[in-house]
């Protein structure tokens, strides 16, 4: 009896970018210093020279890796070495060692080749260039991704739509939606990026911030945790270091930025704090002040939008009319009647009777803008 011959074992071969996102995801994924070995042993397209290649073949892999944080350096990414060395597995030595903080990923804007060059208007975030044949090969493919429905790259590809969307919208044919950009003045860029070198340097920013509530400007020392973006506006959330409690704050209230310098200027962000909990926020939850459930009725259509953003809570199913009664756990009350404000006779607030008479009065007060 003879035995059938063993199928030869293959090795699949991956692109750069392929490689380049798997080098991310396995640094991402890890909270703590990995060494090269690691990294080496473990990441595909490295691991079979690595682990079973010549020494020849081996430092060929060890060079591939320098030449891939090269390239993705000038992506913006930097892969270095951590501050502090680990001790290297089965020995008594301590090597360098690798950890890629989520916080330290910027997304850059994205703009088509024929653009580059030309000055933004926007903010100071490093920007990619790319040809219109791969933007639409790009956005063509993360659509097929997303058609597929329960593939478990559902989410990543509605992210990179809403990227691509957000940075290069493409009117389609027919399409007469149009996304118009405003302005950012020297100040705005100077603020941001006041608060951007105070995240990453973890020291303190002093400014002149408008606090709405009060309809006071004040001097604020306020210890940057992170930035983000949300709602078309820029936010910082950190320590008041005057309240000693977490605030956010948003940029466009701000003015005169500057870091601290001295050795009390200096902060640490708390283990537990991460800006992923402020991302999903409505504008009128982000405040650490007691919630208010406020009930509103919404007329359709808005009814229908409101419910698809997923913004409160439903208390009355949808009525004949396609109107709905939600609920809304309100922190910021003029955040909340400020995106009321738009709905005009579509929105109506049941209660409490306090806020029935603010959106009454901010009606008002626009109309007489008006008259």
């Amino acid at each position: 009896m003879t035995r059938p011959r063993r199928k030869p074992t293959t090795v699949r071969r991956v692109s750069r970018t392929e490689r380049w996102l798997n080098l991310l995801a396995f640094l991402l994924d890890r909270r703590y210093a990995v060494t090269r070995n690691q990294i080496l042993s473990e990441v595909d397209d490295y691991r079979a020279d690595w682990l079973g290649g010549s020494q020849a073949t081996r430092e060929a892999v060890r060079r591939k890796f320098e030449r891939d944080k090269e390239g993705l350096r000038a992506l913006g990414i930097v892969i270095a070495p951590d501050a502090q060395k680990v001790e290297a597995e089965h020995t008594d030595q301590e090597v360098e060692a690798y950890r890629l903080r989520p916080r330290d990923l910027y997304l850059p804007y994205l703009e088509l080749t024929a653009a580059a060059g030309r000055p933004r208007q926007g903010y100071p975030i490093p920007s990619i260039s790319l040809k219109p044949d791969d933007l639409a090969i790009l956005r063509r493919a993360a659509e097929r991704v997303l058609a597929l429905g329960s593939s478990p790259l559902g989410a990543p590809a509605a992210s990179a739509l809403r990227k691509l969307s957000f940075d290069l919208p493409v009117q389609a044919a027919g399409d007469a939606e149009v996304v118009l950009t405003h302005p950012v003045g020297a100040q705005a860029e100077k603020v941001f990026r006041t608060l951007r070198e105070g995240v990453e340097r973890r020291l303190a920013v002093r400014c002149r911030y408008y606090a709405i509530r009060r309809d006071e400007e004040a001097e604020r020392d306020i210890e940057p945790y992170g930035l983000m973006l949300t709602w078309g506006h820029w936010y910082c959330i950190g320590r008041a270091r005057d309240r000693d409690a977490l605030r956010v704050f948003r940029l466009d209230r701000m003015r005169a930025a500057a870091l601290l310098d001295g050795a009390d200027a200096r902060f640490e962000i708390p283990p537990g704090f991460s800006v992923q909990q402020y991302l999903d926020r409505a504008p009128w939850e982000l405040s650490d002040g007691p919630a208010t459930a406020v009930q509103v009725r919404i007329a359709f259509p808005h009814s229908r939008w409101t419910l698809s953003e997923g913004l409160g809570r439903v208390i009355e199913s949808l009525e004949p009319d396609g109107s709905a009664v939600l609920e809304f756990d309100v922190r910021a009350p003029e955040a909340f009647l400020r995106w009321l404000l738009p709905f005009g006779a579509q929105a109506e607030i049941l209660g409490p009777a306090e806020f029935v008479t603010r959106l009454a009065t901010e009606r008002a007060r626009v109309r007489a803008l008006y008259a």
